[in-house]
């Protein structure tokens, strides 16, 4: 009997299915994942399969996937489209199937299947997923993997079996959820960020691993349906689909969802399907086969062999023994730095010495392993020390620092510096590279005076390198840098985020690319990402430091060493920099008497019992978000933690809290609202509906003055929530930013509460001069549309004038009384008085908050500093998108003012003349003006994918020049941890650079007459 087999060669796995003549699947090989070895492991899986058969049977030999057409071309042998070879088993294997949700290694499809007459099947639709991996096999062994230390509590090398009982293990544990927690799923940078940022908060991992399924689903429904409706019978195919949480999750939309046999060998059975119904038949020769020169390597760009050859490298990461200090405990201050990845703690003496470390991997679980790494310094150095004081910094700092009643809970960037310029005092620059953070700093007279932090992006990071190496099967600690310095030949590769990344290694290594010359290569790359996307144009000094845990990799130091021409330091002791620099600050603070000491037992903190209970919060009637907390037991002291506002972070600081300036902002702005509402509709008035997103959030006033003036009864959509924001992603038919899908989220709210939406189409907005056209970006002005579209609404239901806000009150009169209903139409008369009225109290409005602006500035002391944020309104002024950054500014006790409390009119704009974008021009001129006061400091809040923001930004930059400023981009993103630890960071940079400035200023002012 004739037989065919089909060979998928996948970005991660191989796959192999053989059929007999009547197109049944005969032999199914295992499912094996290659590790960045396709060739070989391709090879063993051919072979291993025909010797199974006897030659003369074996018909044809075909292939598929993404890395299969290279062999397929060596061999001589059919290759068929991944694409088609899927949808042609699917159908095969389910008849009459019409939708298939198909996940692979990297790739996530939708294919809507349609049928004659004569029941001959057609491609109706397809959809596939971008160049990121999220939402695909891939993704989800990223997590599984990253969760793994959490799950079993120690080290693991990732191989084939090991791999497989670890997603085994994971999905059992998500399946163990009672509350799914809510995880950001668009990209995988987020997602990580979202779990690291909810284990720290003591989220359980049944409900991290559960939430992360949800959110997966939820992504694919959002990205890939855009609005579409899926016809049943509906099928999940690839290897995901073998995971009960992925069918769980994609069962909440499509309830009969169902897996057909061999679902995670389609694509290899469908090229086998493919090749027999084209009647093709060749022969494989397994001599060929076993030749493992079938993929030649290619040329590729080359960069020069690492070496170290101008940085030191101690290989000694050791501490000398502590002296006996006959009987008399040493005073020592513990400094602990809870990571992303890692937990590090550090205890020095009043001399600054280094007593003790440790470095652990936190796990998600920061509490217990803080409580673990007390045991162990309790057991390594007992009754050889008295515990003077505790510090505590990193991503876990707050809770750490709430459960060791710390009396400093400081940044990292803060604790860097100090630790670092603590062993070299002539320092002017560091690189930290961390778990999951970046980080540049620059260095003058012996403390930070500016710093950057990758935005989200983990490319570059410690996990970015452990996950890569995974995938090729290398061991990060020590063999990853022996092979790195020993590729002779290092391929180029371009910087890229960690998703993309693992494609461009997926592909060199098809092309036959060596293994050791693309680790190396690597080591160049994350050297070229960290310059070009976290540093960028900052200035890079003459002695530059490299912290953090890739800086115990010699690949990675000779790297830098190579590309920057100059030595790097790379210090005893560096992975435990940010403890050692947080020891020395609480040291500091000590001995300068700010602190007082306070009895306490690390044996007894040790063995202080934990438990806790969840609950929802209330503490705001008017929130809707409904997040859940944990109500921590720390022995007999009560702590409450979670929620996305951080409300319940933790502070030990000596700064009062200052005025939210955006709550006042707010006040105004509700304020005119009532107002505007007040008077003029009549209760059994038509309802019209005003989303409160986009150009709502600074035009609202007007759009409510106008509507009720013209008979309109206006119903404004409630504050942004958590179900907002679910509900406008997943009615988005296009990839958008953040505020857009907000705003979608607000209408479908409105949709069945109102007769009418007030959907303008906004062009311009009025300008300081003449030549700036004022425009809205193409995003905002086409929202009315993309709604539309998205919701299905009537046309009927929608107000949707064509407005330019610019060109005065005739020419919007013309349009809003076109743009109403027929029925509902005033005379021309009472439409130009509405606009009139409309224009009148936005103008009244917008006054009540210059003189709030001038108020604060006329009262400001010289050596007093003043953040500026500037942002569009509808960033800076809703609270969900903002992450309530004006609350967290107050806390903090910084005096931070929005932008739109500032006149800044006035400012010329000589750099950017025609400035094209209206916000943008707003943006700009409170750059220039920042710019130019010396005790005033620039903040930018923007959002992710925003095309203005892309070249504002570094206009904005190029503003600034050397001053500091903050940028800081948000999206669905939903943690205030790494927002707070940029302002906090941001904070002690601003002081710093006032106390220079006053330094600069003192001669000046003596030598005046």
């Amino acid at each position: 009997m004739p037989y065919d087999i089909g060979v998928d060669v996948g970005a991660v796995s191989v796959n192999c299915a053989v059929l007999d003549a009547d197109g049944h699947v005969v032999h199914e090989a295992p499912y094996v994942r290659h590790f960045g070895q396709a060739s070989r492991v391709a090879r063993s899986v051919i072979s291993q399969t025909m010797s199974l058969f006897d030659q003369g049977d074996v018909r044809s030999v075909s292939f598929t996937g993404s890395r299969g057409e290279r062999m397929a071309k060596r061999l001589g042998a059919p290759h068929e489209v991944e694409t088609i070879a899927q949808a042609t088993a699917a159908v095969h294997m389910a008849p009459g199937v019409r939708s298939i949700i198909a996940m692979g290694g990297q790739d996530a499809a939708l294919f809507q299947i349609d049928y004659d007459a004569s029941g001959s099947w057609r491609l109706e639709s397809f959809a596939m997923n971008g160049p990121c991996a999220s939402g695909t096999g891939s993704f989800i062994d990223q997590q599984a993997e990253r969760l793994a230390l959490s799950m079993y509590g120690g080290t693991f090398r990732m191989d084939q079996d090991k791999l497989d009982q670890v997603l085994a293990d994971f999905v059992a544990l998500g399946e163990q959820s009672a509350y799914p927690a809510h995880v950001a799923c668009r990209c995988t940078v987020f997602t990580k960020s979202d779990m690291i940022h909810l284990q720290n908060k003591g989220e359980t991992l049944p409900n991290i691993i559960a939430g992360l399924h949800h959110g997966t689903a939820a992504n694919f429904i959002s990205t890939m349906l855009a609005g579409r409706t899926l016809h049943a019978p509906v099928i999940f195919i690839g290897g995901p689909a073998g995971n009960s949480l992925m069918r769980k999750a994609f069962r909440r939309y499509f309830p009969g969802l169902a897996t057909p046999p061999h679902h995670a060998s389609l694509g290899a059975v469908g090229a086998a399907l493919c090749t027999r119904l084209a009647g093709r038949a060749n022969a494989l020769d397994p001599a060929v086969l076993a030749d493992s020169r079938i993929a030649p390597e290619e040329e590729f760009a080359r960069a020069p062999r690492l070496a170290l050859s101008r940085s030191h490298f101690d290989p000694d990461n050791t501490l000398p023994e502590i002296p006996d200090t006959q009987g008399d405990p040493i005073p020592a201050w513990l400094g602990v730095d809870i990571g992303s990845t890692s937990t590090k703690y550090a205890l020095v003496d009043a001399d600054g010495r280094l007593l003790h470390k440790n470095y652990v991997p936190t796990r998600g679980k920061p509490i217990e392993v803080v409580r673990e790494l007390l045991s162990g310094l309790t057991a390594a150095l007992a009754g050889r020390f008295a515990l003077a004081g505790v510090a505590t910094t990193g991503s876990g700092r707050n809770v750490a620092g709430d459960f060791l009643d710390a009396d400093l809970i400081v940044d990292e960037i803060t604790a860097h510096a100090r630790g670092a310029v603590a062993i070299d005092p002539d320092i002017d620059t560091i690189f930290e590279i961390g778990g999951q953070d970046s980080k540049y700093i620059a260095i003058e007279n012996g403390r930070p005076t500016d710093f950057v932090m990758n935005k989200i992006c983990a490319a570059g990071t410690g996990s970015f390198l452990h996950e890569l190496a995974n995938k090729l099967g290398i061991n990060i600690v020590g063999e990853f840098q022996d092979v790195a310095l020993g590729a002779k030949n290092p391929v180029a590769l371009a910087e890229r985020c960690t998703v993309f990344m693992e494609s461009d290694l997926a592909a060199h290594a098809q092309k036959g690319a060596a293994r050791d010359d693309l680790i190396a290569g690597l080591c160049y790359a994350i050297v070229h990402n960290y310059l070009h996307r976290v540093v960028e144009n900052r200035h890079v000094g003459k002695r530059i430091m490299f912290l953090g845990g890739p800086s115990l990799n010699k690949g990675i130091v000779a790297a830098f060493e190579n590309v920057l021409d100059r030595p790097i330091l790379a210090p005893k002791n560096r992975e435990v920099m940010g403890a050692y620099g947080v020891s020395l600050l609480v040291r500091d603070a000590f001995l300068r008497g700010e602190k007082k000491n306070r009895p306490r037992d690390i044996g007894e903190l040790a063995a202080t019992e934990v438990s806790f209970k969840e609950t929802i919060c209330r503490a705001d009637p008017a929130c809707g978000n409904e997040c859940k907390l944990k109500v921590y037991r720390f022995g007999g002291r009560k702590s409450v933690w979670g929620g996305d506002c951080g409300r319940y972070e933790a502070r030990v600081s000596d700064i009062p809290a200052e005025t939210d300036f955006f709550a006042l902002r707010e006040d105004i702005f509700r304020r005119h609202l009532q107002a505007a509402g007040n008077g003029h509709g009549r209760p059994m008035a038509p309802a019209v509906g005003l989303p409160m997103a986009l150009h709502s959030l600074e035009w609202a006033v007007f759009w409510t003055t106008l509507l009720t003036r013209l008979g309109f009864r206006v119903a404004p959509s409630a504050k942004t929530s958590r179900t907002t924001v679910t509900a406008g992603v997943e009615s988005m038919t296009a990839e958008t930013c953040f505020p857009v899908k907000v705003f979608h989220g607000h209408v479908k709210g409105l949709l069945d509460a109102v007769d009418f939406l007030f959907l303008p189409t906004v062009v311009n907005i009025p300008s300081p001069v003449a030549e700036e056209k004022g425009l809205f970006c193409p995003m905002l002005q086409s929202s009315r549309y993309l709604v539309a579209a998205a919701l299905d609404i009537p046309p009927e239901r929608i107000i949707g004038p064509t407005l330019l806000l610019a060109h005065g009150p005739k020419t919007l009169a013309h349009a809003v009384g076109s743009a109403l209903p027929a029925g509902l139409r005033p005379a021309a008369a009472a439409i130009q008085g509405a606009v009139r009225a409309a224009f009148a109290a936005q103008n009244a409005f917008q006054a009540d908050l210059r003189q709030v602006g001038r108020s604060i500035l006329d009262l400001l002391p010289e050596d007093e500093p003043l953040w500026i944020v500037s942002g569009r309104p509808y960033n800076l002024h809703d609270e969900r998108l903002s992450l309530g950054l004006g609350r967290l500014a107050a806390r903090l006790g910084i005096k931070t003012v929005p932008l739109d409390l500032l006149d800044v009119s006035a400012t010329p704009l000589h750099r950017f003349p025609r400035m094209y974008w209206g916000l943008g021009s707003r943006i700009l001129r409170a750059a220039t003006a920042t710019a130019e006061t010396r005790n005033r400091f620039g903040v930018h809040l923007g959002n992710f994918s925003c095309g203005p923001d892309s070249f504002l930004e570094h206009f904005y930059s190029h503003i600034m020049g050397d001053k500091p400023y903050l940028l800081l981009e948000l999206d669905e993103h939903s943690a205030a941890a790494g927002m707070i630890t940029r302002m906090e960071a941001f904070a002690n940079v601003v002081r710093e650079n006032m106390r220079l400035s006053a330094m600069s200023d003192k001669p000046r002012r003596e030598a005046a007459p």
